[in-house]
């Protein structure tokens, strides 16, 4: 194929994929910041059944990674991202007609089945050569990203007009604008696979690397639970206003990592890199705390960003290069799993460490694991990611 028809075929599904997932994720960030408050008014609410509905997202979620990625690996792709996504769909529709908290547990149970995260990265990774990987599963992270900034900003005004029910059948529709996005996406053989995959362990780099994503989400959660209440207790920043530190201190953090990635693409320096993202984390986490002014908590928030959309970005572009293509939805699959998993037990930990021991604390815990982790990491990546092989 020609190098330009394969640049366009890469580019489109990118944009595709970025597109489908970002979709699938604000289905998900929508909902976040207004649930717990207006599922006050469902019948049959407790603050355990509310909590429920909201944690057995990530359980089904986390249960269904491994099985849809073998279910990937032997009818392809395209037909189980279309199934997880009519799963999303129709979880969505059963929780904006539930009746009580029992069915909407259901229907948010129903909506977490739809895991289609670590088919649609190995999709992702079969269509694109090597040396474009890291570019691509940027665009993906970044897409994520951008649905995470749009949600924040819109979520409490769409809730105000829809209400809950409105919200869930607008993360439906969002589905099915994924099905149809996928539908079209022409069929596509996968690629040769790159020597290097065949050089390194099996599945050893797997398990690093889920690892990995484990803490990264776990910690991204935890964040979410004890910092916003920081900056309403110790700041007076009022809910609303939030997004005045989140989106440009994520913004300006893109700009600095987009660049980083195509260099980072250019040569294989995981070893480096990423227990270096995690000393970023384990930096913000231990000095936000401490950070009184606004510019210097606005410079330690721009330094978590860093870190987080470095790895969220690279890590899979890592997984995909050093795992070769034999079982590659299977491995993804784990990757996905420990993820949705992390996301989880951060939420459960973070609740629990703000109520026992305050903000502040939550956070010096979670920076001293990042730091441990980073330290780790770094010890046991070169033995799996060697120096000197070009992607």
């Amino acid at each position: 194929m020609p190098a330009s028809s394969q640049r366009n075929r890469e580019f489109r599904y990118a944009a595709t994929l970025s597109g489908v997932i970002a979709l699938r994720m604000m289905g998900l960030f929508l909902i976040l910041p207004v649930f717990m408050v207006l599922a006050v008014d469902v019948p049959g609410y407790t603050p355990q059944m509310a909590g429920l509905a909201v944690g057995i997202y990530g359980l089904t979620q986390a249960a269904l990674q491994q099985p849809f990625g073998w279910l990937s690996d032997r009818f392809g792709r395209k037909p189980v991202m279309l199934l997880g996504l009519a799963l999303f769909a129709a979880g969505g529709a059963l929780a904006a007609t539930a009746d009580s908290m029992a069915a909407l547990v259901m229907g948010r149970a129903l909506q977490g089945c739809g895991a289609i995260a670590g088919v649609a990265m190995a999709l992702a990774a079969d269509v694109t050569r090597p040396e474009r990987r890291s570019v691509v599963m940027a665009v993906i992270g970044m897409g994520i990203g951008a649905s995470f900034l749009v949600s924040m900003m819109i979520s409490v005004p769409v809730a105000t007009v829809l209400g809950l029910g409105g919200m869930f059948w607008l993360t439906a529709a969002f589905a099915v604008a994924g099905i149809l996005m996928v539908g079209f996406l022409p069929s596509a053989p996968r690629l040769v696979e790159e020597p290097v995959a065949e050089q390194l362990p099996d599945m050893k780099p797997v398990w690093i690397l889920a690892l990995s994503v484990f803490l990264l989400h776990a910690v991204m959660t935890l964040l979410f639970v004890v910092f916003p209440p920081m900056l309403v207790e110790r700041f007076g920043l009022a809910l609303h206003s939030h997004w005045k530190i989140y989106v440009p201190t994520m913004l300006l953090s893109v700009l600095v990592v987009f660049p980083a990635l195509r260099r980072i693409g250019s040569s294989l320096s995981e070893h480096r890199f990423l227990p270096a993202a995690f000393l970023a984390l384990a930096a913000a986490m231990l000095l936000m705390p401490f950070s009184a002014p606004w510019l210097a908590l606005g410079a330690v928030v721009v330094l978590y960003f860093l870190g987080f959309n470095l790895l969220e970005a690279a890590m899979p572009a890592v997984l995909s290069r050093v795992t070769g293509s034999r079982g590659r939805g299977r491995k993804m699959g784990v990757y996905s799993t420990f993820q949705f998993l992390g996301a989880f037990l951060g939420g459960v930990a973070g609740g629990w460490l703000l109520a026992g021991f305050g903000s502040e604390m939550a956070l010096i815990a979670a920076g001293a694991v990042c730091l441990l982790w980073g330290i780790v990491f770094h010890r046991l990546s070169k033995s799996f990611f060697p120096t000197g092989v070009k992607s």
